[in-house]
């Protein structure tokens, strides 16, 4: 009776559960043991973060048990108009691998709920995605809404175009939010920090707006989502999104001069998080105001966000080549001052993004570090956008290679032409420079703040002949075999004797250290390269620049005549007094001092002697014989005083609080 009984009951259970659809009640995400093994636990976000090419795992509870007969698929989709031919939908039943790539299987389950692992193809595209629970009984097929996940690049994955093999530079180019950036010039290399922060709260759903919000999207919304597993696709749409310029909602605007009187001035700047979530706060509107390093470090924060390997690169004396004949011309009047009449400019130091991932486009040779660069100097294809360019290519000179490799190649490999604009407007080349551009090219080593010098990854050491070998090759690529550039004839033509060796050598030479608010003192070293007695006349001239190097105003103009004889050396003397640079100086703090040295009785023949100088702060210090707790509330008092603030604005000086009780002597700066 009690078995009859327990059988009947169990039919009239089965024909009640064949009346009731099975429905999912609950979805658990596994956070925990997802983010671990995806290396996406730092993210401050609670949805589901995962990479691709790399299986996840679900847990769903349902209303019933699932019944004979009826089986389980899911569905993925992303954008606006999901399609299986664009890549941004795929359908997949369990333990069975889709045409798209994406498969699900059932794991270990217990009464009422079911785990489920997930995997996604290696050139998945990333971004937020729906996934939907398919479910078949006969001919009835229903879907449920499970929730929404976010799958970014994996660079431990082998199959994906961003691995990188080397767990300690992943670990600096994707998780480390901490940063190095180099600035100054190539004489003088200061190093800054930056806060990267790209797992900090909304970061993750700003870098995805972002993407949303471009011209790309605006243009083709299902292609431009469709394109999103290809990492140079969506570095150069980051590069074109992090700057302003194209009226896209872009992340910064630039400013290189001029008052910052009622917008944050750029060297304020200490990480990226504060920017973009102002832009975040602001609608959307571009923050102001960035300079390069700014741009960069933004853009650092993205991708690395996105899950692309990426470092932030500084090339000293970094040229500008506008109208892209591979030769920097400067332009000086006769008392050696700089003129802004040309298009072309050598910065002190510019700096930009490497991210790595392989370039199928353009060969396996060309895989490893790419240069995508966001701060708007010339538009590529219609937008204010750069690269990537691999690195290989712009050392072998590839310049027709994409993208923009040819103006990363003049960035640090140009050639340098010094022009004197004379008053009847006549100009004659003084002097041609070939190693100048490109020095220095610097960057954070994995794992330590210390600088790495990366220069002969971009190029060959300057003046070998393999260096003149791949100029020749590039200028060849640009003109054709018969060159006939803007510089030169043909590739073989050297600068005349006289422009590359004027017979004379001089430099300039700090007297002691420059610091802002006192007067400065340099000498000119010059030097008779040859046993015949020459006598030079020296127009010297001083002038407050910024780190572009574009002059600001004329500072001082001085004139004098030396007598060298055979193989001797004199010292002039220059002083510059703070009465006649201190109001000129912007926040760069930079002042150019040229030399232009004509040898009389010699046709004209000229040495430009060059120095950039970068002003220091005077350290203001205050002894404290108190603990730290005192130091620390002394400093806060310090910084409501007023006179504090007026010398900080107008002295542009540092205050520094020495605690003598502290175990080591400890800086704090009063900003």
């Amino acid at each position: 009776m009690i078995l009859a009984l327990i059988k009947v009951i169990w039919k009239n259970l089965h024909l009640f559960f064949c009346f009731i659809d099975l429905t999912p009640t609950h979805i658990s995400w596994q956070p925990s043991v997802n983010a671990s093994t995806h290396h996406t636990d730092r993210y401050a976000n609670t949805e589901l973060t995962v990479r691709r090419g790399q299986a996840f795992t679900i847990t769903l509870y349902f209303n019933r048990p699932k019944q004979n007969g009826e089986s389980l698929a899911f569905v993925t989709e992303i954008g606006p108009s999901p399609s299986e031919s664009h890549h941004t939908k795929a359908v997949f039943n369990l333990s069975e691998v889709g045409a798209s790539g994406w498969s699900a299987a059932q794991g270990p389950s217990e009464a009422g709920y079911v785990n489920f692992t997930i995997s996604s193809p290696a050139n998945a595209v990333i971004g937020r995605y729906n996934l939907i629970l398919q479910v078949t009984s006969g001919n009835k097929i229903f879907s449920r809404f499970l929730g929404q996940f976010v799958l970014l690049f994996n660079p431990w994955c082998p199959g994906d175009d961003v691995y990188m093999d080397n767990e300690n530079e992943r670990q600096e180019y994707v998780l480390n939010e901490n940063g190095i950036i180099f600035v100054g010039n190539a004489k003088y290399i200061e190093a800054r920090g930056w806060y990267y922060g790209q797992f900090q709260d909304h970061l993750l759903n700003i870098c995805l707006t972002m993407l949303d919000l471009s011209l790309y999207y605006r243009q083709d919304p299902a292609i431009d989502v469709s394109r999103r597993g290809d990492p140079k696709y969506v570095g150069r749409v980051i590069s074109s999104m992090i700057n302003g310029n194209d009226n896209d909602n872009g992340v910064l605007l630039g400013k290189w001069q001029g008052s910052f009187h009622s917008d944050e001035n750029p060297s304020r700047w200490d990480g990226s998080v504060v920017i973009l979530q102002k832009w975040r706060q602001d609608n959307y509107k571009p923050v102001r105001y960035g300079q390069c390093w700014v741009f960069a470090g933004v853009m650092c924060t993205v991708l690395r966000c996105l899950g692309i390997p990426t470092r932030l690169v500084s090339n000293f004396n970094s040229a500008h080549d506008v109208d892209r004949n591979l030769s920097i011309d400067k332009y000086y009047d006769s008392s050696g001052k700089s003129l802004n009449i040309g298009k072309d400019s050598t910065w002190d130091y510019h700096v930009w993004n490497e991210s790595w991932f392989i370039r199928p486009d353009l060969g396996t040779s060309y895989n490893g570090w790419q240069v995508l660069d966001a701060t708007p100097q010339e538009q590529s294809k219609g937008l204010f956008q750069c690269g990537p360019a691999s690195v290989i290519a712009i050392k072998e000179g590839d310049v027709d290679l994409d993208y923009d490799t040819l103006f990363v190649y003049t960035e640090v490999n140009a050639d340098c032409n010094r022009w004197i604009v004379y008053n009847d407007g006549t100009k004659k080349r003084v002097y041609c420079d070939t190693e100048i551009i490109g020095r220095f090219i610097s960057t954070k080593a994995v794992g330590s703040n210390s600088r790495v010098d990366v220069t002969y990854s971009y190029k060959y050491p300057e003046g070998s002949p393999e260096e003149r070998r791949v100029y020749k090759k590039a200028l060849a690529k640009i003109f054709g075999p018969n060159i006939t550039g803007g510089h030169r004839e043909s590739p073989d033509e050297r600068p005349s004797e006289n422009i590359r060796n004027p017979g004379i050598s001089g430099k300039f030479k700090l007297a002691e250290p420059p610091v802002f608010g006192k007067d400065i003192t340099l000498i000119l070293i010059l030097s008779n390269l040859s046993f015949d007695h020459k006598t030079v006349k020296v127009d010297m001239n001083a002038s407050a620049i910024l780190y572009t190097r574009r002059a600001v105003a004329e500072i001082l103009k001085a004139t004098t005549s030396v007598d060298l004889g055979s193989k001797q050396g004199k010292h002039i003397r220059l002083k510059i007094p703070y009465s006649y640079y201190g109001k000129y100086l912007t926040t760069d703090k930079r002042i150019q001092v040229t030399a232009l040295c004509e040898v009389i009785h010699m046709h004209g023949v000229k040495l430009l002697v060059e120095k950039t100088i970068i002003l220091e702060d005077a350290n203001i210090i205050i002894k404290v014989n108190n603990s730290l707790s005192d130091a620390l509330n002394r400093q806060k008092e310090l910084k409501s005083v007023s006179g504090a603030q007026i010398l900080r604005q107008e002295c542009g000086h540092k205050c520094i609080i020495l605690g003598c009780n502290f175990r080591c002597c400890s800086k704090i700066l009063l900003a």
